[in-house]
């Protein structure tokens, strides 16, 4: 890890920092604007509504309905015109109909984009469309979490999560922040070798 990342303080000042930068962002864009005048309900979770951030990365969730699918592929095009209208430039973006082959964990529509802010860092966001009522029930689970992680070792969740991201093909594959998560609340262990049998990976 990082050196300046070895210490507790500097952990949690980087989280802040960064959810900083990502309220920032997300104003200063007007992106949130626009995904709530499209879909409306648009709603920042994951890291940067935890408190738990270790890099750049905003996921985004809202309502659409699956037959809307026309409608959100063309949001490509409107989030490029609004990175522009901000001074920005997209720079890489995936779409996804995870309809037609729905993922083990739900079927959605799906926008990734890549692009660098106004000081040139590097950022992805994950925008999700849900199915209205499968949106309720992802919000609920979701403020659930974000109440269990309260109580949580916070420090430990930033360390695992740096020490996973430093490992070449090993952060999102072998184990992601939701494992990393639960692993922190069942206090079963402090290590990713420990996270990593407590997952089933190792015997």
């Amino acid at each position: 890890m990082d050196a300046t990342l070895r210490d507790a303080d500097e952990r949690a000042r980087l989280a802040a920092e960064l959810r900083a930068e990502t309220r920032d962002l997300l104003v200063e864009t007007g992106l949130l604007d626009l995904l709530n005048a499209r879909f409306g309900e648009a709603e920042v979770t994951g890291s940067a509504s935890y408190d738990l951030m270790v890099w750049r990365d905003i996921d985004i969730h809202m309502p659409c309905e699956s037959e809307r699918w026309a409608e959100w592929a063309g949001l490509g095009a409107d989030i490029a015109l609004q990175l522009n209208s901000a001074g920005l430039m997209l720079h890489k973006a995936s779409f996804l109909n995870d309809y037609v082959d729905p993922h083990t964990l739900g079927a959605g529509l799906y926008w990734g984009i890549e692009f660098r802010d106004f000081s040139g860092n590097e950022w992805k966001c994950d925008i999700w469309g849900w199915e209205p009522f499968d949106f309720a029930v992802r919000q609920a689970r979701d403020a659930n979490l974000r109440a269990d992680l309260q109580r949580a070792d916070r420090d430990l969740i930033l360390r695992l999560k740096h020490e996973a991201r430093e490992r070449p093909g090993y952060y999102g594959v072998m184990v992601g922040s939701f494992d990393i998560y639960q692993f922190a609340l069942a206090g079963a262990g402090e290590t990713l070798d420990e996270l990593e049998r407590w997952k089933g990976l190792v015997a």
